[in-house]
């Protein structure tokens, strides 16, 4: 009986020691991955760093490949009629829309912001008041954030409210402007329908803007298809 009693606690006296050293082992595993992550912090922020500054070296280029866009007629059209996302938001009367489009121009936010300004620059048209759109898309700890221009449409110029296009054809993703593309401008944070994310901004951004020879072709193909 003395012997299974003394078993039974040198049995328990060498689990407790074993949990005790998991306990100091893990213990040091977290300090480790806390020193690991503190790496990994210094590493996002020299990144971050490092980003900016060579994003601005990029704004004088930029600018100098705008002035060149600017003397083809209807790049921007093309651009986005090549694009095989984008090219599904623009109805015909989109496309005619765009044919008064000037300039577009992409813009990061400043730090610590994260995110970016589109602007649209048009000519004077037959369809709106503005001669500016923009939005403005911010990734927050919070959220998605965004502001946009209100287009002032002129007497019966506006897009529809109902679209012809059966719903299972088109991301969802994009459902709330498939009316048309100038929809997006009045897309806020709040009808992301459980997106945390501007798709059509991003892809403007991330594809469009940083490669526009991915996106125009020299011969046009594209301006004639039904995009509705």
């Amino acid at each position: 009986m003395v012997s299974c009693r003394a078993k039974r606690a040198k049995l328990a006296a060498e689990a407790a020691e074993a949990e005790q050293l998991k306990a100091v082992a893990m213990e040091k595993v977290r300090e480790l991955q806390d020193e690991l992550q503190k790496v990994t912090d210094k590493l996002v922020k020299k990144t971050e760093e490092m980003e900016r500054k060579y994003d601005q070296k990029k704004v004088p280029i930029y600018d100098r490949k705008s002035l060149v866009i600017n003397s083809i007629p209807d790049f921007w059209l093309t651009a986005f009629l090549k694009h095989p996302t984008l090219r599904t938001l623009l109805t015909q009367e989109d496309q005619q829309i765009f044919r008064y489009l000037d300039s577009l121009h992409v813009e990061d936010l400043k730090y610590p912001q994260k995110g970016y300004c589109i602007t649209f620059n048009f000519k004077i048209n037959p369809y709106f008041e503005n001669e500016t759109l923009s939005k403005t898309v911010n990734y927050t700890d919070e959220g998605l954030e965004t502001t946009c221009t209100t287009i002032r449409w002129k007497e019966g110029k506006a897009p529809p409210a109902v679209t012809p296009v059966p719903v299972e054809e088109r991301d969802k993703r994009l459902l709330p402007f498939i009316t048309s593309f100038f929809k997006w401008f009045g897309y806020a944070a709040d009808d992301t329908m459980g997106f945390d994310q501007d798709l059509v901004g991003d892809m403007i951004k991330g594809e469009l803007w940083v490669n526009l020879l991915n996106h125009e072709g020299e011969d046009g193909e594209g301006d004639d298809e039904d995009d509705d």
